[in-house]
């Protein structure tokens, strides 16, 4: 049983945030973003954006942190089938500032070392 309401997108994104462990590299959730950035949502332009802007900016701790929290809530607002303003504002309500800090920051090293994967293919 879930903990929230899966009828509305506020539950759907509380579960997701509250009911595995996002520091666990390998949480569903986590894993999903990652197919977010691979472009197995929205196919390879998506993914080829992803790469310009990792492969120009991962050296940049401020701008992939930028990048990650709008990313993620992206992600999350197409899974839960909201805005991603809506989807951030419950995330950011959802848990708390310690773990959102820290989810941020395992975040960024995910998107940072899916470039680096992409790199090591090419």
């Amino acid at each position: 049983m879930y903990p929230h309401d899966t009828n509305t997108a506020k539950g759907r994104i509380l579960n997701e945030i509250q009911g595995g462990d996002l520091m666990d590299s390998n949480d569903a959730t986590r894993r999903f973003f990652r197919c977010w950035l691979d472009g197995s949502y929205f196919g390879e332009s998506h993914c080829r954006a992803n790469l310009e802007f990792i492969s120009g900016n991962g050296h940049d701790r401020k701008a992939m942190r930028s990048f990650a929290i709008n990313e993620f809530c992206k992600y999350t607002a197409h899974d839960a089938g909201c805005s991603a303003s809506y989807a951030q504002s419950v995330i950011a309500k959802g848990i708390s500032p310690d773990a959102l800090a820290a989810l941020t920051d395992a975040l960024i090293d995910d998107a940072i070392e899916f470039g680096a994967s992409q790199v090591e293919v090419a």
